[in-house]
């Protein structure tokens, strides 16, 4: 795993008289943006039991992450559809417990993503299954974390530290503002994330791209 300080000989010497600790905030900043827009730290949840007549369960990343984003959820081997809070139409998925609730019970078709500690499955389950849901998940680091993944620093460690020299280059009244490098920084950060996004989206695979024609 990877530290901040790992990643100062890409800030620091550009950045004359910044103090670690401001560094390191920078770089805690940068580091959390590029997870959250790149979603280029993906790993396996650990399986979750699900029980019976309970819709939402804790998500449990490692310690100094949280779970920006579920990539795919399944229960046994059902894959599962994400449901998005604009379209979610039952109350129940939210409180179960007021009177006359309609409660449906039956295998889990359905997830919400609640926040970045929550997922929420629906319809209600029937039954108590023992590692019955298996979650991708993307991560990214919490304001408190200290290590990190160490594909952001092998493989993104220069792009990251431009996010960093962003912030830091971009701060008023400091003797090392500097505007016209810090749009700089913010255009080369960005150049990184698209590359991210895209490695996470297609993975480490080689694919082909296939292309039909049609009335030949």
């Amino acid at each position: 795993m990877a530290t901040l300080s790992d990643f100062y000989p890409y800030v620091l010497p550009e950045i004359p008289g910044c103090p670690e600790i401001t560094a390191d905030v920078a770089l805690r900043a940068s580091l959390i943006e590029f997870c959250e827009k790149t979603l280029i730290v993906q790993r396996d949840h650990d399986p979750i039991t699900v029980i019976a007549n309970k819709t939402d369960y804790d998500l449990e990343p490692p310690t100094g992450q949280l779970v920006t984003k579920i990539m795919r959820a399944w229960y046994r081997d059902q894959k599962l559809d994400p449901l998005v809070p604009d379209s979610v139409e039952a109350a129940t998925v939210y409180n179960s417990l007021f009177a006359n609730a309609s409660v449906t019970k039956a295998d889990p078709r359905q997830f919400l993503h609640k926040d970045e500690r929550t997922i929420t499955v629906y319809p209600f389950p029937k039954e108590t299954v023992a590692n019955a849901l298996t979650l991708r998940v993307a991560y990214k680091p919490s304001r408190k974390a200290t290590v990190f993944d160490d594909v952001l620093y092998e493989d993104y460690a220069e792009g990251i530290a431009h996010g960093a020299k962003y912030r830091l280059l971009g701060m008023a009244n400091k003797p090392w503002t500097n505007g016209p490098a810090a749009l700089t920084a913010l255009t080369l950060f960005n150049a990184a994330v698209n590359v991210a996004r895209s490695r996470a989206t297609r993975g480490n695979s080689r694919g082909e791209v296939r292309i039909k024609l049609t009335g030949v």
